[in-house]
Parts: structure tokens; C-alpha cells; sequence
């Protein structure tokens, strides 16, 4: 009994310690601005997982872009990132936004397919149009040689039965 009073006023002790929240940070974000780094550190994330081999071959760090793009460094959003998780309610209202931009986004993108679809479809339904008038056009042509030979045909068969004539004529001239 006195081992698990032990084990209970132990273990009430470390539960008990406190826990230091971050300071403020010197070079403070605003909190649109860090749901614009965090909305992008997620498409990054998103990217980087499917073409982990495209970022490795071409040696791209894209945190490093991000970190350019809005003209901080690591240290900066290390220290805000941390200042705002342990604003438990604020950080959840920012990670609300970042999963709105991204739905927003999705939403843009598909539009964005939708539309490249139907454009692909389109210029498919012209190249058939294409080649279907190509078709059309070679069989024309192709008429148009048949009529031709029908023609030359017709003729070859006139001289054909003139010469059959001319062979078969009796030398009076009558047949």
C-alpha cells in the first residue's frame, strides 16, 4: 500500500510540473501572414511527398523557398510557429483558415482541370472533324479517279469494239 502511495505522489509530482509557454518573438508575424507560410509549407508538404524523387534529383529544399518567398528565416518562423502553438485557441483558428485556403484551392484547381478537359475534348472533337473531312476529301478524289477511269474505260471499250469492226469486216465493208 505505502509502494503505491509512492508511486501515486510521484507521479502527482511530475504531472504537476509547470510548463513554460514561448515567448513573444522579437520579429513577430502577423497571423494572416503565418496562415499564408502555413498554407503553403501544406501544398509543399503535399508536393514533396509525391515527387520525392523529382525534389532529391533537382536538389530542391522547398522550405527554403517558402522561407524566401515571404522574406524571413528559419529562426523567425521557428520562433512564431512556436509562440502560436502555445496559443492553443489562435493556432486552432489559423490551422481553420489554412484548411479553408486549401479547399479553396482545390476548388480552383478543379475548375481549373474541368475547364483544361474540356478544351482537351474540344481539340479532340476538332482533330476527328479534321481528319474526317481529310477522309471525305481522299474519297472525293477517289470518286473523282473512278469517274475518270470509268470514262477511259467506256472509251477503251468503244475502241475496242471499232477495232473488232474494222478486223471483222468483210471486204465489201458490210459485216
Amino acid at each position: 500500500m505505502r509502494a503505491i502511495l509512492c508511486c501515486v505522489v510521484i507521479l502527482f509530482f511530475f504531472s504537476c510540473q509547470s510548463i513554460e509557454k514561448p515567448t513573444k518573438p522579437k520579429v513577430m508575424l502577423e497571423e494572416d501572414l503565418m496562415v499564408d507560410i502555413l498554407t503553403d509549407i501544406a501544398f509543399i508538404k503535399a508536393a514533396k511527398m509525391s515527387s520525392r524523387k523529382v525534389f532529391d534529383e533537382k536538389g530542391i529544399n522547398p522550405e527554403n523557398y517558402i522561407l524566401r518567398k515571404y522574406g524571413i528565416d528559419s529562426i523567425v518562423f521557428a520562433e512564431n510557429n512556436a509562440w502560436y502553438s502555445g496559443q492553443l485557441e489562435e493556432y486552432a483558428k489559423m490551422f481553420t483558415k489554412v484548411k479553408a485556403n486549401i479547399e479553396q484551392s482545390k476548388i480552383k484547381y478543379e475548375k481549373l482541370k474541368k475547364e483544361e478537359d474540356s478544351i482537351k475534348k474540344i481539340q479532340d472533337s476538332i482533330k476527328k472533324i479534321k481528319d474526317t473531312l481529310s477522309d471525305k476529301e481522299k474519297l472525293l478524289e477517289l470518286e473523282e479517279l473512278e469517274g475518270s477511269k470509268s470514262e477511259i474505260e467506256n472509251e477503251m471499250e468503244l475502241e475496242i469494239e471499232r477495232a473488232k469492226s474494222k478486223r471483222f469486216r468483210n471486204p465489201s465493208g458490210k459485216e
